[in-house]
């Protein structure tokens, strides 16, 4: 049986074992001027003091992970948050916007009936009739009352 990536896994894993064992000493030391230096070489004349190096950070145990996890929900539910709440301001825009154009037909079909007494109406089967004074009276109470409904 073969194992995927068995190459690149045994590369990686020597490559972090090797880096474990690797240690430079520094050295720091004094010169004639009363410049301090530092360097991975002792200097010439050979008086150097050695400075220990700490070890790197451990990894990131348990209780870090779970800080970077939670951290990482939040901001998840901050971005999620965000975009519902874009959303609504774009479903509210849109509300917005077929609210005026609906407050303009209403307004528009209101003038035509009330300037025109006359006016022929169009029923379903294609047929142009006049309405009574009764009908149009209602038709003009509908159209004001859905201009107060779009109209705000």
């Amino acid at each position: 049986m073969v194992i995927p990536y068995f190459k690149q896994v045994c590369l990686a894993l020597l490559t972090v074992l090797l880096s474990f064992s690797v240690n430079a000493e520094i050295f720091k030391w004094v010169d004639e001027n009363g410049q301090t230096h530092y360097s991975q070489t002792p200097p010439e004349s050979g008086v150097a003091e050695t400075i220990d190096v700490p070890p790197p950070p451990p990894i990131a145990s348990e209780t870090d992970e779970n800080e970077i996890e939670t951290l990482i929900e939040q901001q998840q539910a901050a971005e999620k948050a965000e975009q519902e709440a874009q959303e609504t301001a774009e479903q509210e825009a849109e509300r917005e916007a077929q609210l005026a154009t609906n407050c303009q037909v209403a307004t528009d079909n209101l003038r035509g009936y009330q300037n025109n007494p006359g006016r022929r109406v169009i029923d379903e089967e294609g047929n142009a009739t006049r309405p009574s004074e009764e009908e149009r009276q209602q038709k003009i109470q509908d159209l004001q009352d859905k201009i107060d409904l779009y109209c705000q």
